[in-house]
């Protein structure tokens, strides 16, 4: 349920994005980002939702995400660069390299990962201690831990060496500390091994062309002992937590605040990517959407922590170019696609659902340019004809599917689809969507349209973190026909090259239908499961791609999802916040690059 973007941009009209017009360079681009940085100060965050994990290796939403990159460290990262191409490609953060097979780090036949760990990295800990290796093969260990499990257990299951058979035997352990203590000290993990306390070894079941963007996931943290001593996530573990980055998390206080203040025991000569300006990072939480917007426009608070901006908002600014609104990713990029998700497996309708043409129906049925309109106009969205955007591997130009004139639907062909399906009096359906962002104002659209087709769509509302926590991970509620349609979106967990994993993988792979999965729809086809097995398999990455576009394409002609948009993010930054670099994980500014106009000038020898 991972890589939401929550909460924000209200209900709206396409009225609203008349004048986005031409005004994205703008905003992307404060003139004085290039004044020289100052060191301190607190920056001040406002939002609406807590997280949903601290524990590192289950947090699984973009704010928890972003969070975890001030405190937790991996082998690799990415990294605070100003451009596309730089900031999607990883980089060493705990490894002093990033292995190849030039330098002896990957074998020659690609299975084998050797890591070296930098010097100088400490735990907070009483005392202060080095992170090592076996700090991140614990980590690893406790990927399927049965409290609070990895978010995309198929990422490493299906790329670790024995990681299938090790999780399948951790998951049958009582839910407690002692016994998921004792499970970490008798099991060991086969791939993934401490050679010593700096030399960490990774055995893959085949090459993996993006095991470094696995790495780069914050579930690859490394991880203390002292955690050990906690059930995963628990409301102990919560105030308990340590850091090996340049913050630490001084105060949690569930659903009202979070405080980061500096980790004493960060060493800057050991952190080449985490400039760390401000000396605190202050999160208040229970705050409404509307009040986020006029702290950030008044000045009183510097980002959002879990909301995009109001569309309303972020029309009107775009279009007069203000400097503090931020579109991302830039470029020709979008960061997340909207879908609706097609119930196959459930009896509503006397099962009408498996039937191909009328998922045709569907696919002709929406207007999609009205759901770009209403998501933000042209600089933010755009009409979406394959199953992953643009910005995935697995998309090709010309493979689009199911066009209709000008994105308007098609509502004549719609009914004629259902007529020789044997519907002509149509079919009714449920349609689920959550309440937040502009998903209620879509599915409005969305139902307009698939009415004019033939489709007596009833809208269901949800809450959130029950349409994502509940409703949809849960395949006996499709299995039951609580819903046939929901709409929903994806963001992928890595941009850049070869990331058709990040998406195909978790959304249509039809073979992991346990709770958690995000393939809602229970769709399950030989030739989607093939193609992803030769993606993952593949010598190369030019195979690897072309594999992800077969699957692609193989899941529009099997209608298991309605692609409608794919769109950019609107990010709102206070006047006085310098150096906003896009996350990649957080989908915001990066917490240890940005710094303040307003604090205290830099001291000698404080680091650029």
């Amino acid at each position: 349920m991972r890589r939401r973007l929550e909460r924000g941009l209200l209900v709206l009209t396409s009225a609203l994005c008349v004048s986005c017009g031409s005004s994205q360079h703008a905003a992307h681009h404060a003139a004085d980002d290039a004044a020289p940085p100052v060191r301190g100060g607190t920056l001040k965050v406002v939002g609406n939702s807590d997280v949903d994990h601290l524990w590192p290796t289950s947090a699984y939403v973009t704010g928890s995400m972003w969070l975890s990159e001030a405190f937790a460290r991996q082998l690799v990262m990415y990294p605070p660069a100003p451009d596309y191409a730089t900031k999607t490609a990883v980089v060493p953060d705990l490894a002093q390299e990033l292995p190849t097979r030039s330098n002896g780090g990957i074998s020659v036949d690609g299975q084998l990962y050797t890591f070296h760990l930098r010097s100088g990295v400490r735990w907070n800990s009483s005392p202060p201690r080095a992170v090592t290796a076996h700090d991140f093969v614990r980590a690893f260990k406790l990927f399927c831990n049965p409290v609070s499990p990895v978010g995309a257990p198929r990422y490493y299951t299906s790329t670790i060496a024995g990681m299938t058979q090790y999780c399948t035997a951790f998951t049958k352990v009582p839910a407690t500390v002692a016994d998921i203590r004792q499970f970490i000290a008798s099991h060991d993990l086969d791939g993934v091994r401490a050679l010593d306390d700096s030399t960490l070894v990774f055995k893959l079941v085949a090459p993996a062309h993006d095991f470094l963007n696995l790495l780069a996931m914050p579930f690859a943290s490394a991880v203390p002992e002292e955690y050990l001593d906690y059930l995963p996530d628990s409301p102990q573990f919560r105030q308990h937590t340590l850091s090996d980055g340049p913050y630490a998390i001084t105060r949690y206080a569930q659903g009202r605040e979070i405080e980061l203040t500096r980790n004493p025991a960060w060493d800057p000569a050991s952190d080449s990517n985490r400039a760390a300006w401000v000396d605190r990072i202050n999160i208040q939480l229970g705050i409404d959407n509307e009040l986020t917007q006029l702290q950030l426009e008044a000045g009183t608070a510097d980002l959002a922590f879990d909301m995009s901006m109001l569309t309303a908002n972020q029309a009107s600014l775009l279009a007069i170019g203000d400097p503090r609104v931020m579109l991302e990713p830039d470029g020709d990029h979008y960061g997340s696609q909207h879908y609706l998700v097609i119930n196959l497996v459930g009896p509503n309708n006397g099962e009408a659902l498996k039937n191909l043409k009328v998922r045709q129906a569907l696919a002709l049925a929406v207007d999609k340019h009205a759901l770009a309109q209403l998501s933000g106009g042209p600089d933010i969205s755009r009409p979406l004809y394959q199953a992953v955007s643009s910005s995935i591997a697995g998309f090709r130009v010309g493979a689009d599917r199911h066009v209709t004139p000008n994105g308007r639907g098609d509502p004549e062909a719609a009914r004629r689809l259902l007529a020789e399906a044997g519907y002509p009096h149509g079919i009714r359906l449920r349609v689920a969507f959550p309440t937040d962002s502009t998903f209620p104002i879509e599915a409005q659209s969305a139902q307009a349209s698939l009415r004019r087709a033939g489709f007596d769509a009833e809208l269901f509302p949800f809450s959130a973190g029950d349409f994502w926590g509940r409703l949809l991970p849960n395949a006996q509620n499709a299995r039951r026909g609580e819903w046939d349609l929901a709409y929903t979106s994806w963001v992928p967990d890595w941009f850049g090259s070869n990331n058709g994993r990040s998406v195909i993988m978790p959304l249509f792979d039809g073979r992991p239908f346990g709770n958690l999965s995000q393939n809602y729809g229970l769709y399950d086809s030989a030739a989607v499961n093939d193609a992803i097995d030769r993606a993952l398999a593949a010598p190369t990455a030019e195979l690897a791609e072309d594999a992800w576009a077969d699957a692609a394409a193989h899941v529009m002609d099997d209608v298991a999802i309605v692609p409608l948009i794919e769109r950019k993010n609107g990010w709102m930054r206070s006047s006085r916040l310098r150096n906003c670099v896009w996350s990649v994980l957080g989908q915001q500014c990066i917490l240890t690059a940005v710094w303040l106009a307003d604090a205290a000038p830099a001291k000698a020898g404080d680091r650029p």
